[in-house]
Order: structure tokens, then sequence, then C-alpha cells
């Protein structure tokens, strides 16, 4: 693994500038951050590394500025010299910066084999859009894209990179390599950072070409060369969707080709560039956060949880905040469930990353350590929510779902409260997790009895919130006896991935979802219940169906031509993307692996589409209709099915588990990168392998069987 050294630009608060004496040696991953140009105007960074090179940044708001990479192949003194560059086309210098790189000279990359379709043909249109493509032999994970001025051509002030990954059929924008207003690089190399991008073809357009010394409008310019690295995910399987499935992942996983506002995959853009994210710092997020991000050696992700997430609010009772300084979901109800969340996210959290000072960060305010406010929040669940008794229940007296009660969860248009099945199922999963966090911190005792309630907790389950009638798990039922079925298919599907529901229920679930049982009175039957082809409707009987409705109207309203009605509201009729996951999940789980494909298959076939880069708004011009950009970055857990589903992969208190579910097709899956108790592994599964193989950190393991990776690093059979 390369060192890597951090610098900060002048006046970032990081360090107060450069001096002549800072130094970086040759071959060093060096990061940069430049100083902010300042204001809220939208703005790229264009930075001068004084090598020959430049490299431009994506956009983000001008008060914050990114954190870039750099490695030098040869020693000197350079001057680092940013500037931004504004949406109206401003120019922006900013404070230049000294460095020294000191080591010998090394070798330069080789790019990645390629053909270009050669220069475009200068015409008269000055809107007529010019291309330079460049075609691989085969799929390849490209790390920049270098390009470069042509002697006495004007180097266009606009243009993108587009993506292939089908032999140029299909193309798709990269959100964070569209550029305007760019400055003319004289014969300098601009290197657009694509962070291992699965391409067939890479093509570089202007859609406004510059004019040439005859005054024609001519895109000119020497070939674009490509350097390429490593795939993350890589399977015996049909190179286009290995290379979708990489790119889903980029784009919803660690959203590093997407456009971010504060220049931070945790903060999410707005209208038009809304894309993917890494992670929002909420309360509400923090197991999913756990799950997309305590694998990856992610800064960002670090910083939510070694310095953010003992942040949160905890009443004397143990009852979790939704986010610093506030209990309040937007202002408006409580969220019990997120002590669950809290308990599943830190300790998932811990046992990856094996750092016993995480669980000793104190609150800056209580002086609490993190440890006890995660048994406190689990002593919550079980004494205050009842949970020692094997059903959970709410007794916030606003959150009694009924039909007047406020929402409590994740799902915040409708009213789940009291005893909620969402709530429930995610208390089943934190029992989980305690209990592994406990075995693993030396408490073996108190494991086992979290451990021993889980079965009483799933007989309760399936005894509350089965609905005979219709087959499938009802949302809720109110402190007045009501019970709410909606056919919410994201209760039903995390219940089924979660093991919550009996053999028996689960089969009927699917069913139900696969159009083979046709539920009467709901308003979505058969094909139409995926007809968001990437994830099913949220509900299948819309929430105006049934009077009063048990949907909260505190910020929309449902019926036939209000703003939320049926299929016009991300919650009503609508969909979330991140619940294909736990659909996947489920199916692998009740139908095996190939089952499970054919719904992946069907994502990554919509995927190759558009990326998934889908926003579209009903007849009022509400944009909440499909959840899958902005706000939404568990949409990075369907991509990560090849780890938690494929290749089986997740931590315990013992070490890693490896569990491989190959489809029948498949001869192997692997993960080239996965971070674990402080090491950088390639993690493997492959048929036919009788023993593990381990190589330093390159792990082989058999696709058949149940594998342990210790955090010393030995491979056993577990």
């Amino acid at each position: 693994m390369r060192n890597r050294v951090k610098i900060a630009g002048a006046c970032c608060g990081l360090i107060a500038g450069f001096s002549s004496a800072a130094t970086v040696q040759t071959g060093q991953t060096f990061t940069y951050k430049p100083t902010p140009a300042g204001g809220s105007e939208m703005v790229w960074y264009l930075v001068d590394w004084g090598d020959g090179t430049v490299t431009p940044t994506w956009h983000g708001l001008a008060y914050c500025s990114p954190e870039m990479s750099k490695v030098w192949n040869r020693p000197g003194t350079f001057k680092i010299q940013p500037q931004a560059i504004t949406v109206s086309g401003r120019r922006i210098p900013l404070t230049g910066s000294p460095i020294t790189v000191s080591g010998s000279v090394m070798k330069e990359s080789v790019p990645l084999p390629a053909k270009s379709s050669g220069a475009p043909q200068a015409t008269d249109e000055s809107r007529q859009p010019q291309s330079y493509t460049i075609h691989f032999d085969r799929i390849e994970a490209v790390d920049r894209l270098e390009l470069a001025k042509e002697n006495g051509a004007a180097f266009p002030d606009n243009f993108c990179v587009e993506v292939s990954t089908d032999g140029g059929k299909v193309w798709n924008d990269i959100p964070a390599a569209v550029y305007r207003h760019f400055p003319d690089p004289g014969n300098k190399k601009v290197c657009i950072p694509l962070h291992g991008l699965s391409a067939s073809d890479l093509r570089v357009t202007s859609y406004s070409p510059p004019k040439n010394v005859s005054g024609k409008y001519e895109l000119r310019m020497k070939d674009p060369v490509a350097f390429g690295g490593g795939k993350l995910f890589c399977m015996d399987a049909d190179p286009m969707a290995e290379a979708d499935w990489n790119n889903m992942w980029l784009t919803y996983g660690s959203a590093a080709n997407e456009v971010l506002h504060n220049f931070d995959p945790w903060w999410p853009t707005t209208r038009p560039d809304e894309g993917g994210l890494l992670g929002i710092g909420s309360t509400i997020w923090s197991h999913w956060n756990a799950m997309k991000g305590s694998w990856l050696n992610d800064p960002a992700s670090r910083k939510y949880y070694e310095e953010c997430v003992n942040s949160y609010p905890q009443d004397e009772r143990g009852l979790m905040g939704v986010a610093p300084g506030t209990f309040y979901h937007l202002d408006h109800s409580k969220h019990p469930v997120a002590t669950a969340l809290f308990v599943s996210g830190v300790s998932q959290w811990y046992l990856m990353n094996r750092d016993p000072a995480f669980l000793q960060t104190k609150d800056a305010k209580t002086g609490v350590v993190l440890i006890e406010k995660v048994r406190k929040a689990m002593k919550f669940l079980l004494e205050d929510m009842d949970g020692k008794t094997g059903l959970l229940t709410n007794h916030d007296p606003k959150s009694d779902g009924t039909v007047k009660g406020f929402g409590s969860n994740y799902w915040d248009a409708w009213r789940f409260g009291y005893r909620s099945a969402y709530d429930a199922t995610e208390f089943y999963i934190s029992l989980y997790w305690m209990a592994q966090l406990e075995t693993a911190l030396g408490n073996a005792d108190k494991a086992a009895e979290y451990m021993a309630l889980r079965p009483l907790v799933k007989q309760r389950f399936n005894e509350v919130f089965w609905n005979e009638e219709t087959g499938r798990f009802i949302g809720c039922e109110g402190k007045d006896g009501s019970r709410h079925d909606y056919g919410f298919t994201f209760v039903n599907l995390q219940a089924v991935a979660a093991g919550l529901a009996t053999p028996e229920h689960a089969e009927k679930i699917l069913q139900w979802l696969d159009g083979e049982r046709i539920v009467k009175g709901d308003t979505s039957t058969g094909a139409d219940i995926y007809f968001w082809k990437v994830s099913p409707r949220c509900n299948t009987l819309a929430a105006e169906a049934i009077k009063p409705s048990f949907w909260d109207d505190w910020n929309t309203e449902v019926g036939p031509g209000a703003t939320g009605e049926y299929e016009r509201q991300v919650q009503n009729g609508g969909h979330i993307f991140y619940v294909s996951h736990y659909d996947l999940m489920s199916r692998l789980r009740v139908k095996g692996t190939d089952a499970a494909m054919k719904r992946m298959d069907v994502i990554l076939g919509e995927f190759h589409k558009d990326q998934l880069h889908r926003k579209p708004s009903n007849k009022f011009g509400i944009t909440h209709v499909e959840g899958i950009l902005c706000e939404f970055p568990e949409s990075g857990l369907v991509p990560l099915f090849m780890l938690t589903g494929i290749m089986g992969i997740e931590p315990e208190a013992a070490g890693l588990r490896i569990e491989p579910s190959l489809p029948t097709a498949w001869k192997y899956a692997a993960v080239t990168e996965y971070w674990y108790a402080g090491h950088k592994y390639s993690i493997r599964a492959e048929r036919g392998l009788q023993q593990p193989e381990v190589n330093g950190t390159s792990i082989k393991v058999p696709a058949e069987g149940r594998w342990l990776l210790k955090p010393g690093g030995d491979v056993i059979k577990w």
C-alpha cells in the first residue's frame, strides 16, 4: 500500500499554507485540498501541479473544496497553483503552494491499449456536437483520462466525458466530468480522474466546439489517453454486466464520479445536479452507513463514525436522537427505531475495524463513552420499549399507531407507531449485532441473553404482524387495536431477509410480490407491483383507499388529484431503490442465488440504460416519485449485494465470515479491495478450490462452505 501524505492548501484550516520544507516522496499518494474560493456559487477547481499536468475537479459550492490526490514520478520542486471556475465563467486565482518532491525517478504509467475514432470534421454549425472516441478491446477499469491540446488548435472551453459499456450502443454522462468555461491548458496535459470507471468506450464530447483558424467549428485535440486501474468487483459473468455492477457501486456506493455540492460524499446535491452519495449523518442512517462504509478506507465514513456518531443526544432512558442536537426528525416526530439502528451501526463498524479506542470515544457534551451509550440504548429497547417480552412497543403517546398518530421511522409519511413491524425488524437485527459486539468484548453471558431472545422476537413477530387474509405482514398495530396493511413491500422484504418470517410466510410473501398470488382489493397486483422495474412499489394498496387514512399528511396530501396521490409520491405507490437489497437477500434466502440473480439482472438492465439518474416529477412538479438519487445514499445497498449476498461477507465476533452463494453459472466472484481490521485484502470465492489459499493479504476460499478470516489474517473453516 502506498503511503499517504496529506497537506492542506493555504487558509484551509488544516495547515496555514505550505513552507519550502514541505516534501513528499516520489510514488507517494499526496492529498491536497485547495483553498476554498468562498461564496455560495457553484464552482469547480483546476489545479496546476507544476509538472506539466493539470487536474479538474467536479462541481461543488464555492465555500468548500475537494481533497485531490497526486503521485509524482520524478523529484523536483514544484509550484502547485489552483484556481476556481464558477458556473458563470469567472476565474478565481487561489494561493499557490510550493512542494518539494524527493526520491528517484519512477517509470511512467503505461496507457491502456485503445483505438481512437480520429478527429471530427470542421463545420459551420456552432451547436453540432463533436466527439473523440476511444475504444478498448475489452472492458477496462479506467482511473484517469488524459487530454492534450493539438498545436495550432483551440482547446474546447466546454466538454464532457461519456462512457459506454456495450461498445458504443448506449452512452451515459459521467456527472463529475462535465466542464464549462475550461481555461486553455496550453501545452499541459489535462488529467481527468475517473476512479476505476468500467468502460468499453470513452467519448470526449463538446456540444459547442471552438472555432479554428478558418472560422469553422472544430473539436481538435490529440487522441485521448486512458490509464487503467483495477475493477473492484470481479465475477465470472457477462463483461457488460460486470461493468455495470461496478459502475453502479461508483454511482451509488462510493459516489466517486458524482457531483457533490459540498465536495463531500456525505452531502446530497440538489436539482439539477442530483446524484448518488455515500452517506447521510443521521442516526436513522447509522446502520446503512456502516454497511456501506465500514469496509472502505474512506475518510468521510471514518470521520462520521470516529468523530460524529457519538455526538448524537441520548436521554436518561437511552433513547437516541435522530441527529446532533435533536430528538425530532425534521422537527416533527421522534424515531425510537433510530436507537436500534445506532446499536447495529456502531457494533458493525467496530467488528469491521477492531479499534478499541473507537468504543472509548467520549461524547463531547456529556463525557459518556460510546460503548456505554450503546449498552444504554439496548437497555432502552429491552425495558422502556418492552423488547424483553419479544414484542417491541413504542409508548410515545404521539406515535400510537393510529390514524391520528405521528410517524416514527424512516418511512415518515406513514403513521408507524406503537407496535411497528418495521421497528420490530430493526430490533431483531440489533440483538444480533449487540450479541456479536459483546462476544468480541469478552462478555459471553450478556451476548447469550441477546441471542436467546431472538427466537421469542421471531415468534411474536409472526403471531402479531401476520395477516392471514392477505398473506403478508401488516405494517403496524395501533394502540387502539387497529391493524394497518397497505401491502408494505419494504416491511415484508426486510423481515424475510432478516430471517424473521417463517418459511411458509416467506414463501407466501414472494408469491404475492411475483404476481403468483393476487391480494383482493389491492391497488397494484401482478406485474404492476414492479412497475418501476428496479424495485417494487413501496405499497400495493393506495394510502387513499381506506378512510380515515393511515397516511401522515404533515408534508403532503393523498387522494384523487392531490400531490401524494398513488403513484405520484415516493411513499405511496412510488419506490425507494434500497428496498431491492432486501428483495435480493430475501430471494437468495428463500429461493436461492439464481432466483435472486434474475431480479438483479433486471436491475442491471435498467441501470445500463441511464445509470438510474432518474428524478421524474409528478404533474405538480414534485420530484419525490422515485427514491434513487440525492438524499437516498441507501441506494448503494443494491450493488453491495455482491458482498452481502454473492460472497456472503459479514463481520462477527470471531472474525470476518465468508459464506459464498455463487450463481450456478459462475466459477468465481471477488472483491479486490476490502478493508478489515486495519488491513486491505483481496478476497475471491472460487469453484473447484479445495482449501483456502492465503498469499499475504490475497485470499481465495472455496465457493462451497463457510470460512472465517481472523483479525490476524488467518483463514479457517467455520
